[in-house]
């Protein structure tokens, strides 16, 4: 998996996929977001938000990919949250080898325990990309409303878009393959 814009374009990300843990139209493993599918994401992003100096937060991290390419754009700093030990170790390998160690922060810890811990934080992006079968969706968002934010990203499967109230946000939707994104804007 390779980064596919800004200053660290086309430099690797590491990652530990496992094919087998996949299963078309049931995801229940780790799966990177396609490269197909992250840049019809920062098309999109492209037009809502100017990265340059951002403060983001990345849940379900995996990989960092996310992360690493919102860097790679111009963000200042990113928090990343991950609670698998062989991800976190792919973020630390991909940040030193991208010399961005300084611009990360890796939570190795369960992302409604972090957002509860930290309920008091400002970002400007935060991208989520929970498991397609999360059982705590009505919960994450709930969490994320009640967070202070520019924009949200919510990558999804079909069905588990509907589960919160966007009165006061502007809603974009893409959907790329299998991949879904549900964008929520702060109208100001």
């Amino acid at each position: 998996m390779r980064i596919i814009g800004g200053k660290y374009r086309s430099r690797k990300v590491h990652s530990t996929f496992e094919p087998n843990n996949c299963i078309k139209g049931n995801i229940s493993g780790y799966r990177p977001t396609t490269d197909r599918a992250r840049e019809t994401l920062f098309n999109v992003l492209n037009n809502i938000i100017d990265f340059e100096s951002t403060v983001c937060l990345d849940l379900f991290a995996g990989s960092g990919a996310i992360g690493f390419e919102l860097l790679s754009r111009g963000a200042a700093s990113c928090d990343m949250v991950e609670n698998s030990a062989k991800q976190v170790s792919n973020i630390k390998k991909t940040a030193e080898e991208l010399g961005c160690e300084n611009e990360i922060s890796i939570y190795d810890e369960n992302v409604l325990t972090y957002l509860k811990r930290h309920n008091n934080r400002f970002y400007d992006i935060i991208f989520a990309d929970p498991p397609y079968d999360y059982e705590f969706y009505n919960e994450l968002m709930a969490e994320i409303i009640n967070k202070g934010f520019t924009v949200f990203v919510l990558e999804h499967a079909g069905e588990s878009a509907g589960m919160f109230n966007v009165n006061d946000f502007d809603v974009v939707h893409r959907k790329v393959g299998l991949t879904n994104f549900t964008i929520l804007i702060k109208k100001e």
